[in-house]
């Protein structure tokens, strides 16, 4: 897995302390083990991506095991071949590569990159061993056919950026919100809910094989509910009294709906 340097886009080298490139521009590596390879010419706001407010909460959620049969079937969808390199793209805290990590899928180099600094930070520390970056999704700060597998996880990202970056024949492991993901809550709190569409075709990938991962799960207790609804994004757009009655429950019903689908580059 070959990283560019974001100024001038020359390899860069790594030392204990920094990341380097020929023509000198150097990174320094945080305290956590990271780096920040966002330049400030594409950062819309100071602080761009999930807030560590709502990225704890969504740690707090993932790490009870609620998404745990969509972790199952990621794991089942990833090509498994030894020594290859996987990029987890949008990564947020990093849950799901350490759990694939913790499922023994363990390839020759595993890495992570998302806007949010908080959840690189929360990241890196979960994960020493592993190299995580500030980067954006639509310009990736890695050479041309220099990963193997890509991981993409509700995250946006640029096609021809993917398709870049991803070897000859390499894989993309790419989900989507199924058509009811989270349904019984989208009902209550919007007049007029809609369903997910389906996701669209990435250029330059064919697709190999897909399928819906759908299961429900019960949130106990206050405090897992305002977790659940402080990660819902489109929570905070709904009616508000729905969500404050919500939040006063002592348990949540509801129903996750994923679509998973395995790609392969057409290089």
């Amino acid at each position: 897995m070959i990283w560019l340097c974001p100024v001038c886009q020359l390899p860069l080298e790594f030392t204990d302390t920094a990341w380097r490139c020929a023509e000198r521009h150097s990174f320094d590596r945080a305290r956590e083990g990271y780096v920040n390879l966002l330049p400030v010419s594409r950062k819309r706001s100071k602080e761009p991506g999930d807030s560590a407010e709502m990225l704890r909460a969504r740690r707090r959620f993932l790490e009870a095991g609620h998404y745990r049969p969509l972790v199952d079937a990621i794991a089942a969808l990833l090509p498994y071949v030894p020594g290859r390199q996987l990029l987890d793209i949008g990564c947020g805290e990093g849950y799901y590569s350490r759990q694939l990590e913790s499922a023994g899928w363990l390839p020759e180099a595993l890495a992570g990159i998302d806007i949010s600094k908080a959840g690189i930070r929360m990241a890196a520390k979960s994960q020493p061993g592993t190299q995580f970056a500030v980067a954006g999704s639509y310009h990736l700060p890695l050479a041309r056919d220099s990963v193997d597998h890509l991981l993409r996880i509700f995250a946006p990202a640029a096609d021809d950026e993917m398709h870049r970056v991803v070897n000859p024949g390499g894989s993309l492991l790419d989900v989507a919100p199924g058509p009811e993901h989270l349904w019984s809550l989208k009902s209550a709190l919007y007049t007029e809910p809609r369903q997910h569409p389906p996701p669209k075709p990435v250029a330059g990938f064919a697709a190999e094989v897909e399928m819906r991962c759908s299961f429900p799960f019960t949130l106990r207790g206050r405090e897992a509910i305002v977790d659940f609804l402080a990660m819902t994004p489109f929570a905070w757009k709904g009616h508000s009294e729905v969500r404050e009655e919500l939040e006063r429950r002592d348990s949540l019903k509801m129903e996750a709906d994923f679509v998973v689908r395995r790609l392969v580059s057409k290089k």
